[in-house]
């Protein structure tokens, strides 16, 4: 699945929406992905930089990951048992079912710095 959109706040959200308990991770300005157990947080371009792409995925193609960076992998609390990439705005731009209460991803940018492109893998 992708949804591309216009970012008007740079971060994408990677968490269970049903999720009570989830916490924003802290924001650093440093660095480009903040995470806790409930939700990780991406920073994007701007939107006078563009448009983003996200994707969202089970089985992310080899060819993909090769062409890009990981800057994440770890566990993310799923209570609904939903994963999903939502907006500064609470814009849910994708999600999958994924009927677990934690689950294991990987989220992928284009550019480390400046990323118009991120791919969410959803692992087994």
């Amino acid at each position: 699945m992708e949804a591309t959109y216009t970012p008007v706040y740079p971060i994408i959200f990677v968490f269970d929406p049903s999720n009570e308990t989830m916490d924003v991770p802290a924001y650093d300005s440093g660095r480009l992905v903040s995470f806790n157990n409930s939700c990780v947080s991406v920073r994007t371009i701007t939107d006078v930089d563009g448009d983003v792409t996200a994707t969202l995925v089970v089985e992310l193609p080899i060819e993909t990951a090769a062409g890009s960076t990981e800057v994440f992998r770890g566990i993310i609390d799923t209570p609904g048992g939903t994963v999903a990439l939502v907006t500064s705005e609470n814009q849910t731009l994708l999600d999958a079912k994924v009927n677990r209460s934690r689950v294991p991803v990987r989220v992928l940018v284009d550019d480390e710095t400046h990323p118009a492109r991120i791919w969410v893998e959803i692992l087994r």
